[in-house]
């Protein structure tokens, strides 16, 4: 076989891993952080950040303040019905489903919002 052919084919068997490498990572990493799911009431809402409190029956890590960016692609539900941002009040009783980290800021940082479902008995 020759140069050029041998570095073809090492250069395809290389782009090959990279990419099996690639798509195992990502799914080990949605495997390893699973969406967790705490509840809060909403305390600011400022554009598209909302900040919420972590209510006392939660996990001792999910009671202190918290903030996140909400973003188009977010599932926001009450009663599986799709609403928005604008439809969330101060005070409201929400869940928050999210993977990935916590960021040690105060209030805390959420950095992947996965949903957020509405609490209240009436819009």
């Amino acid at each position: 076989m020759s140069k050029k052919k041998m570095a073809v084919t090492a250069g395809l068997l290389l782009l090959c891993c990279g990419a099996a490498a690639g798509i195992f990572y990502s799914a080990g990493y949605k495997n390893a952080y699973p969406a967790q799911t705490f509840y809060a009431t909403v305390s600011k809402i400022e554009g598209n950040n909302l900040t919420v409190q972590g209510i006392d029956e939660n996990d001792v890590n999910y009671r202190g303040a918290f903030w996140f960016p909400v973003e188009e692609v977010m599932e926001i539900t009450w009663h599986n019905t799709d609403i928005s941002i604008e439809d969330l009040d101060v005070g409201d009783q929400i869940s928050v489903s999210f993977t990935g980290e916590i960021l040690a800021t105060y209030p805390a940082k959420i950095t992947q919002v996965e949903a957020i479902r509405l609490l209240e008995d009436e819009l």
